[in-house]
């Protein structure tokens, strides 16, 4: 009896309630741990796409301005051709004259295929190819277009096999006309498709990422994927051509090909002045390729971190002495976590394209600056920077080349701005700004002159700039809040006064504001 008295004592007591609480709290950090991944890994998708629908609406952009540029170049091209033949008529003397210009046109621009003008017959006589002027144009469309209505305007027609070359062209026209109205022929440019497919082909889209160049009655004008039946197909039923039709310029919108099935991110621009647009889309499962592999990952880790638990948890329940591990493991997914946001921060807080940091951030620091010299009565400065003749730069050498300067101009910036005291960011477009702690007028000048000439030393060529190279205009100004300027508002409008003086001085210039603050 004394025995067994004795094994009952050496027995430990068994908690039931124990238990039941490890169990249940190991299973509720299971839980967490998978919802909170799965909503991370939602959450991020939908950052992925956002980011992918705003990249493909610049690039719809960016390909839009490049094709009306295109048009309006051959338009001015085609204004001219008609005028002069309109004073002049078929005199032996114009028509040359005409012939000339043409030639001319065609040597100096690249994007234009061939220059001709025909009769109230449809024969040619003016082409940039002298074996053209046996052909006749009557049955094309755009002179049947010209040919019945009196539109002074220029004509964008559906892309078309030359009869010379047989390459497919886009063609551009306008009436030629007496002046009493009556049809006296055509003046047509031609644009070849194969220039803006190769274009189109040559942006990292995916393998069934497309961009499309129509108008807006539906007509294909150039497709990154052509083929012969492309130019016969109409989009006018899209969904994306009505919401254009219906007055969205621009903008995005996720579809589902009906042909092929496949689901994409569309970002779209239409031209103001031209009836064209141009859709830039690449496919979803394209854009989710790097989610997929952060996907991945954080599932491994949570994967990883709830058989962590799962055994943390049954050595627990066979031995309380293992709770520390628990804890220290928590700790570490917390500090795993914190690091994370403060990354993501980083990127929140950053201009993507030059690296400088972003509006938002900089908005925060000049309130930042201001404050702080209301109540230490310290000064400072503010510059803001703007690339001369940007616009021009762009149409001349292309959106990825002024990327590029954009991105030398910031690092002329990041030069000359001092690390932990200074800001240099990002403003807008174009434009960028300095925020300099401490520094008066005179000091923020030269801090201002040294990047004006950093980016001239760069020698980045410019050819429509009359410095030959590109170069910044800076508006400055400084001093303490509250003795002059009342709020950041003043701050900004007395620098923006600033540049816009530097402006008018020629430009590749800094100009200290007047008024300090």
């Amino acid at each position: 009896m004394q025995d067994f008295a004795r094994r009952q004592t050496d027995t430990p007591p068994k908690s039931s309630h124990t238990r039941r609480m490890l169990v249940f709290v190991v299973a509720f950090v299971c839980a967490l741990l998978i919802a909170s991944t799965a909503l991370h890994v939602r959450w991020d998708k939908s950052q992925a796409i956002a980011q992918n629908t705003e990249a493909m609406q610049t690039l719809a952009t960016a390909l839009s301005s490049q094709a009306e540029s295109t048009i309006r170049v051959a338009e001015t091209i085609l204004t001219a051709l008609a005028s002069k033949h309109r004073l002049g008529g078929h005199r032996d003397a114009n028509l040359q004259e005409l012939n000339e210009i043409a030639a001319a046109q065609i040597q100096k621009l690249g994007e234009l295929d061939g220059l001709f003008m025909s009769d109230a017959a449809g024969r040619y006589f003016l082409t940039t190819n002298a074996t053209d002027k046996a052909l006749n144009n009557r049955d094309r469309a755009y002179f049947q277009y010209h040919q019945t209505t009196s539109d002074p305007g220029i004509y964008i027609g559906q892309p078309v096999r030359s009869k010379t070359t047989g390459d497919w062209v886009i063609t551009l026209s306008m009436g030629l006309y007496g002046r009493e109205g009556d049809f006296q022929g055509v003046v047509l440019a031609t644009l070849n498709v194969d220039r803006f497919v190769t274009l189109y082909q040559s942006l990292p889209l995916g393998e069934v990422g497309i961009v499309v160049l129509a108008k807006r009655d539906g007509a294909i004008l150039a497709r990154s994927d052509s083929n012969a039946e492309t130019y016969l197909t109409n989009i006018s039923e899209s969904p994306m051509l009505k919401m254009v039709n219906q007055g969205v310029s621009k903008g995005s919108v996720a579809l589902t090909a009906i042909v092929d099935g496949v689901r994409r991110i569309y970002g779209f621009d239409a031209s103001d002045k031209y009836p064209v647009l141009v859709a830039v889309a690449m496919a979803e499962v394209d854009a989710l390729t790097a989610w997929k592999q952060r996907a991945r990952t954080m599932w491994s880790f949570a994967v990883i971190a709830t058989l962590i638990v799962v055994a943390m948890g049954a050595l627990v329940l066979r031995a309380l002495r293992k709770q520390s591990e628990l804890a220290i493991e928590l700790l570490a997914a917390h500090k795993s976590l914190s690091a994370a946001n403060k990354t993501l921060a980083t990127l929140a807080s950053e201009d993507g394209l030059t690296g400088l940091a972003n509006r938002r951030h900089l908005d925060e620091r000049l309130e930042s600056a201001f404050e702080q010299s209301l109540t230490e009565s310290a000064s400072f400065a503010f510059v803001l920077i703007d690339v001369d003749y940007f616009k021009l730069y762009n149409d001349t050498y292309g959106h990825l080349i002024g990327d590029r300067a954009l991105i030398e101009v910031g690092r002329a910036m990041r030069l000359h701005a001092r690390k932990g005291t200074d800001l240099a960011a990002r403003y807008g477009g174009e434009e960028m700004a300095l925020i300099l702690c401490g520094l008066d007028g005179g000091q923020a000048f030269a801090i201002a002159e040294k990047v004006r000439g950093s980016v001239e030393r760069l020698a980045i060529e410019h050819r429509e700039s009359p410095y030959h190279c590109l170069t910044v205009s800076i508006g400055v100004v400084a001093g303490s809040a509250g003795s002059s300027f009342s709020s950041v508002e003043e701050v900004v409008m007395a620098a923006d006064q600033a540049l816009y003086a530097a402006k008018r001085k020629g430009r590749n210039c800094v100009v200290l504001g007047r008024c300090s603050f």
